[in-house]
């Protein structure tokens, strides 16, 4: 029993007051077929069936568009329907066809994802003492004292043989002098450095990675140049090559920090430092099958001594971001760059030497000093940081007059005098004019300004018309229409009677 026939006997047995049980066991139809067309209307069991008919049509296209679909993965219902519009004249609804795609992705277990999955191979185990990966973190914690979450921010390093852990935690983002003194940290509390140092491009350490030719940033350039130890930049979407520590990161922040209450940073730092001894570095490893500590005692002799020296802290740089206007933020006060600087260098590095704040790029160059200011709030700008605006305005001026003649120049100069914020404006409009008009008629315009102090362009502009329209003709008496009706005579009143109106003789 199918369409408008199983349709009108459902509708018949609800009429004579039959339930949807014992229609079914009348009709022999399924419960949930009953239970769908049961409070249907016709109109809408017509659209339904149309919406059938259709799907049914569509089946002969089948194999074609499973070929379409197998070629071409991410290929959308909206480009389906194109195509067999396209090729076969086939006109469906956007729904049926939608249904349609979606029916036979799930069919014949096609995919939409347009790249091949990504294959992976276990990665070999690095030797003793050689590699350390390091790696950021951020999450939100719980106050104790008030209740309410704050962001934390960590930076964590292990090693990629025995995978010994250590981190630093601070409550403001990390600048490059502060990843360096938590490197030099890590290797006094692991007591030696391994030969590799492996982490992303984050902006505190990578400035370019320039095609291989990595350019750091000057802080980390400078820790680099002490300790001599190599480096593995990742590539971009490419954290696999750091698995090691994006597990740790994690570990971190699930174990450690979830659910824990913040009091401060220091009592923060220690209790990590006893969760690393009583838990991160003694839990055994699922891979290794053995715990981070008792693999370190091995690797520890493999470590390189330490190079250099750890940069002083009231000494070392710090990072700024240059804000939109060419400044950047120091102890609550906006200190200037070069303009052009935000285009170029979002963020740069400071160093203050007694009273003196220098900042310089990323790679070390000098973009300004300032002297401190010990108030707050303030702007200091330096006077070669400001727009160049009379200069330009000078070359506007001397670009016109050597267009116009020195006949202009007085002119001119008291135009840009009286309306600086508008030079290039009046300026465009007297030379304009010149060249419609010719120079004769506008210098005679120039001297008519001058003797009656008209300093505008527009007021030129307006004198030149009224000196090149001499010859005008006269206007004409009539209206320059041919129909009489709009030739109304107008009654003259002699003057006398409106005297007489404004004395109140009227």
């Amino acid at each position: 029993m199918k369409g408008w026939h199983m349709y009108s006997r459902i509708q018949e047995l609800k009429e004579q007051g039959f339930s949807i049980r014992k229609a079914a066991q009348i009709t022999k139809i399924n419960r949930g077929t009953i239970t769908k067309y049961w409070d249907m209307s016709p109109e809408e069991f017509a659209r339904t069936l149309t919406e059938v008919n259709k799907m049914s049509s569509l089946a002969a296209y089948e194999h074609i568009v499973v070929n379409w679909l197998e070629s071409y993965p991410c290929m959308s219902a909206a480009q389906v329907q194109d195509w067999l519009m396209e090729r076969y004249k086939i006109d469906t609804a956007d729904r049926t066809i939608r249904r349609y795609v979606a029916g036979i992705r799930e069919k014949y277990k096609l995919s939409r994802n347009s790249e091949p999955l990504r294959e992976y191979e276990a990665v070999d185990e690095m030797p003793r003492g050689y590699q350390m990966q390091m790696d950021f973190g951020v999450k939100g914690v719980r106050d104790a004292y008030s209740s309410r979450y704050r962001k934390l921010y960590f930076v964590a390093f292990v090693l990629s043989c025995s995978r010994y852990k250590w981190g630093f935690f601070q409550d403001r983002p990390f600048t490059s002098a502060d990843l360096v003194r938590a490197l030099w940290g890590c290797f006094h509390y692991m007591g030696g450095m391994p030969r590799q140092l492996v982490y992303d491009q984050d902006t505190i350490i990578v400035v370019s990675e320039n095609n291989g030719d990595i350019i750091h940033t000057q802080a980390f350039t400078g820790f680099l140049n002490e300790t001599k130890i190599s480096t593995l930049v990742c590539r971009k979407s490419d954290p696999e090559t750091k698995g090691k520590i994006e597990a740790v990161v994690r570990f971190i922040k699930g174990n450690f920090m979830e659910n824990r209450l913040f009091m401060n940073i220091d009592v923060w730092n220690s209790s990590f430092e006893e969760w690393l001894d009583r838990t991160g570095n003694m839990k055994k490893h699922e891979t290794t099958k053995r715990k981070p500590e008792e693999m370190f005692f091995e690797e520890q002799p493999y470590l390189l001594p330490l190079y250099g020296n750890p940069p002083i802290s009231d000494t070392a740089s710090e990072e700024r971001t240059v804000n939109k206007d060419n400044t950047i933020l120091y102890n609550s006060n906006r200190y200037s760059v070069p303009l052009g600087t935000y285009s170029s260098e979002k963020t740069v590095q400071v160093e203050c030497e007694e009273n003196t704040l220098k900042i310089y790029t990323v790679t070390g160059d000098l973009l300004a000093e300032h002297t401190l200011s010990t108030e707050r709030g303030k702007l200091v700008k330096s006077d070669s940081h400001r727009k160049q605006k009379e200069k330009k305005v000078q070359e506007k001026l001397d670009k016109a007059i050597k267009l116009l003649g020195e006949e202009f120049r007085a002119f001119l100069s008291s135009l840009v005098i009286k309306k600086p914020r508008y030079v290039r404006e009046q300026l465009g409009i007297v030379v304009k004019t010149c060249q419609d008009y010719g120079r004769e008629v506008a210098i005679q315009a120039v001297m008519f300004c001058q003797e009656n102090d008209l300093i505008s362009a527009n007021d030129l502009h307006n004198a030149v018309l009224a000196f090149s329209d001499s010859d005008k003709q006269e206007v004409p008496s009539r209206l320059p229409v041919e129909s009489e009706k709009y030739h109304i005579a107008v009654h003259k009143r002699p003057l006398s009677i409106y005297s007489d109106v404004a004395e109140g003789r009227w």
